[in-house]
């Protein structure tokens, strides 16, 4: 049995049954050219980790298999015209169109990862929120500068970490580290990236500034290896994830496999391949299901920030996760430098409040919060106008994630450097139209929150 990655024939049949993902998919791709999606879920040197050069068959010829006509499956054609048919890059006007664009570009697979989740409310808590704009104020000059932790930003924007960006496009976060350097706004790398650590560090320009976002690992010597990696690569900050301690049901992730029988859940395959041990964490667990989050530790509570405080002196701690003012008191409590309220993309807890919902919460009653710590929001923003009406009710930042994976996936870096520039024109604009020269001037009073008061059971 043998598959070709990269034109290389590799024999895996003493290996089928030793498959990390399990055998039924290497059974299902067997002598296919198994490339395209395999780079965009595995880690790099994967196939070094589990084969030898007795299972290295040889090349082949390239140009004996175009002629015969091998190769190219139907969403491969169509792919290919879609992107012959691109339109310019300049021509794009919102965050928006990047999405729709991709949609004609991307795979089934990746429209399936990039798009699963609860999205409808979190947009719409957006439009919830309306501005209350001042006028005849001296408009000329705009600042949008502040600071992330204390590392200079000239936006209130940040990356928010978003995994395998491969399956859009080969080069995948590297694209996002090369739009995000002509900026100099705060980068946030996800644990999941289909680009190794090493792969996103290296293309950083000298003074870039790069985060990292953290699973913590239930083996702790792992987690431990990890974080001292990432620290020593030069992360300058820690975004700890602490909502997914297992997988949300993220249906068209479930249609797909159902209709694909050579489906795997990319996030799975890749954490296989790096040593997860899956049925073993599963079984501990009694929990049928949770392959993409067999490797994270379940049990992670507040005294681990300690911990991984001990391990990063000095490095700002950001908690990404939080979903009600309770857990806010509490990181501060435990000497998180800052929080993301988030809901993972909307892709974990059905129901779960809207970020910008809990940013309003914790403004109405522990107002004091926001000072006291950097409280960050993400969850579907995508103009400008979203920036402004959170860091109105308090928020320090703006996380943006899907639009810079669309962005990539159609335009590369460019694509990346487009959305930047998008935002940035929005956010002076509007600063302009509400009446504000700089970040500071931005006070709630300039907003107001149009849904009914909500009430919770004491």
């Amino acid at each position: 049995m043998w598959v070709c990655i990269d034109d290389e024939v590799w024999d895996i049949t003493n290996f089928v049954e030793l498959h990390p993902g399990g055998a039924k998919v290497l059974e299902q791709n067997a002598g296919k050219d198994v490339t395209k999606v395999f780079k965009s879920i595995h880690p790099p040197k994967t196939l070094e980790k589990f084969l030898t050069d007795d299972n290295f068959v040889g090349r082949i010829d390239v140009d004996e298999v175009t002629k015969i006509g091998g190769g190219k499956n139907a969403e491969d054609l169509r792919i290919e015209q879609a992107r012959k048919e691109l339109r310019n890059v300049e021509t794009v006007v919102c965050l928006d169109e990047f999405e729709e664009i991709s949609q004609k570009i991307l795979s089934e697979m990746a429209m399936s990862y990039y798009g699963t989740g609860a999205l409808r409310d979190e947009r719409e808590a957006w439009q919830r929120v309306r501005f209350r704009p001042r006028v005849l104020r001296k408009m000329r000059h705009i600042d949008t500068n502040t600071t992330f932790l204390g590392i200079p930003t000239p936006l209130p924007i940040f990356v928010a970490p978003a995994g395998l960006a491969r399956l859009g496009h080969p080069d995948g976060e590297q694209n996002i580290v090369r739009g995000v350097a002509k900026h100099d706004i705060l980068q946030v790398v996800s644990s999941g990236a289909s680009c190794s650590i090493d792969e996103i560090f290296e293309v950083k320009e000298p003074d870039q500034n790069l985060a990292w976002q953290f699973y913590v690992h239930s083996d702790k010597k792992i987690a431990e290896e990890k974080l001292k990696k990432a620290l020593a690569l030069g992360a300058k900050a820690i975004f700890v994830t602490v909502d997914v301690p297992v997988l949300g049901k993220r249906e068209r992730d479930l249609k797909l496999k159902a209709r694909s029988q050579n489906y795997e859940h990319p996030i799975a395959a890749q954490w296989k391949a790096a040593g997860s041990k899956v049925e073993e964490t599963v079984a501990k667990r009694g929990v049928s299901d949770i392959p993409d989050t067999a490797h994270i530790d379940a049990n992670l509570n507040w005294d681990d920030i300690a911990w991984i405080k001990e391990r990063a002196p000095g490095v700002p701690i950001v908690i990404k996760g939080v979903g009600c003012v309770e857990d806010v008191e509490l990181a501060k409590q435990y000497g998180a430098d800052g929080v993301v309220l988030s809901t993972h993309g909307a892709r974990q807890l059905d129901g779960a409040r809207a970020p910008l919902d809990v940013l309003i919460e914790v403004r109405r009653k522990n107002p004091a919060l926001l000072k006291e710590l950097e409280v960050y929001v993400d969850g579907q923003a995508r103009r400008g106008t979203d920036v402004l009406k959170a860091l109105c009710l308090g928020a320090r930042g703006v996380g943006f994630g899907r639009p810079f994976l669309y962005a990539q996936s159609a335009y590369g870096a460019d694509g990346v450097d487009k959305a930047i520039r998008i935002l940035e024109n929005e956010i002076q604009n509007a600063m302009r139209l509400l009446g504000a020269n700089t970040l500071a001037d931005l006070k709630p009073e300039m907003v107001e929150c149009s849904f009914p008061e909500r009430w919770v059971p004491e």
